[in-house]
């Protein structure tokens, strides 16, 4: 099935405002700190703004709730979730692990979304009912049954701490940005990924990828994970995953 005009559309803007923050950071772009101790940079903003002025061209009736420009009611047509820079530490230490993360929201469902990944030359796309792609070619399923020893898991240590006494399968591994965990995820460079203490507009592409794709998308104790409830400012307070189908993981 080919990829849908809307869906190429919005590859294109997320690959100019990636484009726009590789040019800025590529003049030594300063660091700064917010009230909660995360870096920020004049590229996060600048790429907010273009990223709020052309989606909502691109869906009319939209609006967007954005990391660095705060959270707006959702629209008639829909709640665009914006991380313009996803991993700006990384970013803003020379580190290519970074992207910048778009998803619309309506309701319980995630309707499209994109990510990309300037410096790895990946670009993400989801459609619900329609896939997932990387780079234009579709992403097969992911593969059910549980995880092996062997094969790598994303989780923080503030999942760790969380949960101390669970039995995490796989071997650990975090890049720092959820959205390289999250891709690599869909692609299954990594076989599953837990979550917490994410916002949506961190993870809403990437949820999208995931129940393209088969996966199991739920909080670990197996109660659905509701989109519409998650559509706050708040964190996610409570451990989630992306994983195989039928990997019987439960915490």
């Amino acid at each position: 099935m080919p990829i849908s005009t809307r869906l190429a559309d919005l590859g294109s803007i997320v690959e100019r405002a990636g484009a726009l923050a590789q040019e800025m950071r590529g003049t030594s772009i300063a660091r700064e700190l917010k009230g909660d101790g995360t870096i920020v940079t004049a590229a996060d903003r600048a790429v907010e703004q273009l990223l709020r002025q052309e989606l909502t061209r691109l869906i009319p009736n939209t609006t967007v709730w954005g990391e660095e420009f705060g959270f707006d009611q959702p629209g008639t047509a829909g709640l665009w979730v914006v991380d313009p820079i996803d991993g700006t530490s990384n970013f803003g230490f020379g580190s290519p692990l970074w992207g910048v993360s778009v998803a619309l929201v309506r309701g319980d469902e995630i309707l499209i979304g994109a990510v990309t990944l300037p410096d790895l030359r990946e670009t993400y796309l989801a459609e619900q009912g329609q896939g997932a792609y990387r780079s234009g070619v579709r992403l097969p399923d992911i593969e059910p049954g549980p995880v092996r020893p062997e094969e790598l898991v994303s989780y923080s240590d503030g999942f760790i701490r969380k949960a101390p006494d669970a039995k995490l399968p796989g071997k650990m591994r975090l890049a720092g940005a959820f959205v390289i965990d999250g891709t690599f995820t869909a692609c299954q460079r990594y076989r599953g990924l837990l979550g917490y203490k994410e916002r949506l507009y961190d993870i809403g592409a990437c949820v999208l990828m995931g129940q393209e794709l088969g996966a199991e998308v739920r909080y670990a104790d197996g109660s659905p994970l509701l989109i519409e409830e998650l559509t706050h400012p708040d964190q996610i307070g409570r451990p989630w995953i992306i994983f195989p189908k039928d990997s019987g993981f439960y915490l």
